[in-house]
């Protein structure tokens, strides 16, 4: 006879951190809705992968932080960054993401960014097997008519949940953006590598078309002849293999495009091994 008690789930642990202006500790309390970073959603963010109890990219990421705080007005303090650094080289976390924000602080809508405060989190993930890298990734391509602040990890990231639900309800894993002009601008959730028919480089969509910047994404730059250039959807049907890059995928190989299989996944797969190989 089976048992009529509730089975209790395991909860997924959830760490939290806070920055106060002197060294990263744990919070004890809930996070303040008085900050603009959780009130309006006005706060930039990095997500690093913690595997094998180290945190990878760790230096890429801070450089990302700093070029986003940069271009959106936020001070990002050298105090800060090396207490982050700290904090990321002592880490003994198990495997996971780390989350860090930076947001906008508490004060008026309209005020002027000036004492922002920085938040880290911590879950438990479950990041790709090699199964999972042979099967590779669906993809279907999305047309948005406004991409305004697409490329800014920031609070405003609506559109690209909305992107990727959407062809998720159309047996996708991803979703592939192109603009209103039809050029290609990156996948919902991460970066877009393109090889070619032919040529050893390896292309991913320019800044000029919305592309942007990823760990990973340097990672590949350094590790292969990483070119970028305005795509568009031809492009990709002409392509032999393409890969999703981000921090919890690593390099994810696509293996269909919009229902038809690629013709050649294994200079993609090639490239996620290297990456494991790598980390």
């Amino acid at each position: 006879m089976s048992d009529p008690r509730p089975v209790k789930k395991t909860p997924v642990p959830f760490r939290v951190w806070r920055w106060n202006g002197a060294e990263i500790v744990a919070l004890r309390s809930g996070l303040p809705l008085t900050d603009r970073g959780f009130r309006y959603g006005w706060h930039l963010f990095e997500s690093l992968a913690v595997r094998g109890g180290r945190v990878l990219l760790a230096r890429e990421h801070l450089d990302l932080l700093a070029d986003a705080a940069r271009r959106n007005g936020f001070p990002f303090s050298r105090k800060l960054r090396s207490d982050l650094g700290k904090f990321f080289d002592r880490s003994s976390l198990r495997d996971g993401m780390l989350r860090v924000y930076l947001t906008a602080g508490p004060g008026a809508p309209a005020a002027a960014v000036t004492k922002p405060a920085c938040y880290l989190t911590w879950e438990e993930t479950v990041f790709p097997s090699p199964a999972d890298l042979e099967c590779g990734y669906r993809l279907v391509t999305r047309k948005e008519s406004r991409l305004s602040g697409w490329g800014e990890k920031s609070g405003n990231y609506l559109a690209h949940c909305l992107a990727l639900r959407d062809v998720r309800g159309h047996g996708a894993d991803e979703a592939l953006i192109l603009d209103a002009g039809g050029r290609v601008v990156s996948c919902a959730m991460g970066n877009l590598l393109v090889w070619p028919r032919s040529g050893d480089s390896i292309l991913t969509p320019s800044p000029a078309s919305g592309g942007r910047s990823g760990a990973v994404l340097s990672w590949v730059r350094g590790a292969a002849n990483l070119r970028e250039k305005i795509l568009v959807a031809a492009d990709l049907r002409r392509a032999r293999a393409l890969a999703v890059t981000n921090s919890r995928l690593g390099v994810m190989p696509v293996s269909r495009l919009d229902g038809r299989d690629l013709p050649d996944p294994s200079p993609s797969l090639t490239l996620a091994r290297r990456y494991l190989d790598a980390i």
